[in-house]
């Protein structure tokens, strides 16, 4: 072998033993946050009143809290890639194993979020009854239920909206087994970026094509806008479909790919992830506190991937100053019940104001119920994690392969206990 050429990656040196990522796990709940967050800045929540009163910049980076989306699918394609080999492709019981975790980890508190949004649902379809809106309802019941939704424009944020991600990121877990091992075959550094950009590049055609063809009006939307409402179609399509996310999640099998390479070269950045993560940080920061004149279909769709992968790059390289932070035991506790935070944070709203206006009669606005609804989501997140999240991942582990092979089942949950950040 000549000395430019790099030995095949299954001819690599293995990694050394791996352990959890805790700064991508503290990251997690800082995300969570800002989705939360974003989400009571529309015009009929809490924040209304404040968000006319904010310096332009600040008004920006909160109303682009959609974004974090997008990071965390760029962290669960890194996150899955860290904590399975993909050297070779999957055998049927790896396979079945990871369908299971991948099952066991998300649904149980997502099924959870849609019962809790179902008995508002019910009351619409009462008051606005008619043969059509019933069956209309109930074929979008059953496509959230069966994670299908983001796959129907229409249908998308239909129920607890912020579950099109849990519909996108069903689908990555079943092109995983295959993508993953695809791109991990790339050799060297230069294949590794020239592949992340390709991806990237593709992950902006549509958002192109809306802005190029002006569908009113999210082609010409600023970013800090939400226009889905007064055209869900294109919206919905070019935002929440899963093949045209696809890219993000691709991208963050990339960024670990790169991630291992570092480490076999042995690199200087090994340590010192915080020349990675802190320009990452500040131009995300400067890029979202201008978002007023960037396209939204381009910020919603990957624009600012380059920047996620240099933060989530940087935090696994670990290293002193914020990933010391997030590494810390409350945070990460709080990464973990952030997935409990990020699904239910919507029927948790629709219970406080119900309960505000039948009760009370009082409208729920202003900085001070936003920080009541924010302790709320925090400290219910957090026991449900424990209560219902964490049990039933392990019963379900437990039932659903008791006809897997015991020693491949042993590996998949070895592999999940490494992967704390992962959804």
């Amino acid at each position: 072998m000549s000395k430019t050429q790099l030995p095949r990656i299954e001819d690599q040196p293995a990694m050394p033993p791996k352990k959890q990522l805790l700064a991508l796990t503290g990251l997690r709940f800082f995300l969570a946050l800002w989705v939360v967050i974003y989400h009571q800045t529309a015009p009929e929540n809490y924040l209304a009143p404040l968000m006319a009163k904010l310096p332009e910049t600040i008004f920006c980076v909160l109303r682009t809290g959609y974004v974090a989306v997008g990071v965390f699918f760029v962290l669960s394609g890194f996150v899955l890639s860290y904590s399975h080999p993909l050297a070779k492709r999957f055998s049927s019981p790896q396979l079945v194993g990871f369908a299971i975790a991948r099952f066991a980890r998300i649904y149980p508190t997502y099924c959870f979020g849609l019962l809790l949004i179902a008995p508002f649902i019910v009351a619409q379809v009462i008051r606005n009854w008619s043969p059509t809106s019933a069956t209309n309802e109930a074929a979008k019941a059953i496509l959230n239920w069966t994670l299908l939704q983001s796959w129907v424009p229409r249908a998308a944020l239909s129920w607890n909206a912020p579950g099109w991600s849990l519909s996108d990121e069903a689908f990555f877990y079943c092109c995983f087994p295959f993508v993953g091992v695809a791109l991990w075959k790339l050799p060297g550094l230069r294949s590794i970026l020239l592949a992340a950009s390709v991806i990237w590049a593709a992950g902006l055609i549509a958002p192109l094509i809306a802005f190029s063809a002006q569908l009113r009006p999210f082609g010409i939307a600023p970013a800090t806008s939400a226009p889905w409402d007064a055209n869900p179609f294109w919206a919905n399509l070019i935002s929440f479909n899963p093949l045209l996310r696809l890219p993000d999640f691709c991208i963050g099998i990339l960024v670990c790919r790169l991630y291992h390479e570092l480490h076999w070269r042995n690199s200087y950045l090994l340590g010192k992830g915080y020349w990675l993560y802190i320009p990452g940080l500040l131009l995300e920061v400067f890029a979202l506190s201008n978002s007023n004149v960037l396209p939204l279909s381009f910020v919603q769709n990957g624009l600012l991937l380059p920047l996620h992968s240099l933060i989530i790059l940087g935090f696994a390289l670990g290293g002193r100053g914020c990933g010391r932070l997030l590494s810390t035991s409350p945070l990460v506790f709080l990464g973990n019940a952030s997935y409990a935070m990020y699904i239910l944070h919507v029927p948790l709203f629709f219970w406080m104001n119900a309960i505000a206006q039948t009760l009370f009669n009082v409208r729920l606005t202003g900085v001070g119920w936003m920080l009541c609804y924010l302790t709320v989501v925090v400290c219910v997140s957090s026991v449900l994690f424990k209560v219902l999240e964490q049990p039933a991942n392990r019963i379900l582990k437990l039932r659903l392969s008791s006809r897997l092979d015991r020693s491949s089942l042993k590996h998949t949950i070895d592999e999940e206990a490494c992967s704390s950040p992962s959804r």
